[in-house]
């Protein structure tokens, strides 16, 4: 199904799948998207609130870093329910960055002695059960899963 704007939507009973430019208006439509997707199986606000908040950070990310040019590209999401878990996968082809191996921020320091930066991937890193990264040709493939239970 064509949802206008570039993104398209394929889904079956516990899948989704969007593919979206990396444009910053898309963002708000993909939260809906998922959103809407997850409340349809039933995962319970507070872990959609969550998947939401790292959703938005991923994408943002993508859209503000991975690119060294100013061309539209296409990135995909993926979100599963299996097993009693939320599985993610975003897939762009912007340049290599692998965030799980980014240094933490110290949360601990003042704002004032913090380095810039860095705080969204400790979100997501914070949030979800399990991310892992691996480059896959000329790809960046990030997956992330939670527990409908957490």
């Amino acid at each position: 199904m064509n949802l206008g704007n570039g993104m398209q939507l394929m889904t079956s009973t516990q899948h989704l799948t969007l593919h979206f430019a990396n444009n910053a208006e898309e963002a708000p439509r993909i939260a809906r998207r998922i959103e809407y997707f997850l409340h349809d199986k039933k995962v319970n606000d507070s872990i959609i609130n969550k998947i939401l908040l790292c959703v938005d950070e991923l994408i943002t990310n993508i859209i503000a870093h991975a690119y060294n040019d100013k061309q539209e590209h296409a990135v995909l999401l993926d979100c599963k329910v299996i097993d009693g878990r939320v599985d993610l996968e975003l897939r762009d082809d912007g340049v290599q960055f692998d965030p799980t191996t980014q240094t933490r921020p110290d949360v601990k320091l003042s704002l004032e002695n913090r380095d810039i930066g860095g705080l969204g991937i400790h979100l997501v890193m914070t949030l979800m059960d399990k991310v892992e990264y691996q480059r896959e040709g000329d790809f960046n493939v990030l997956k992330a899963s939670i527990s409908t239970n957490s």
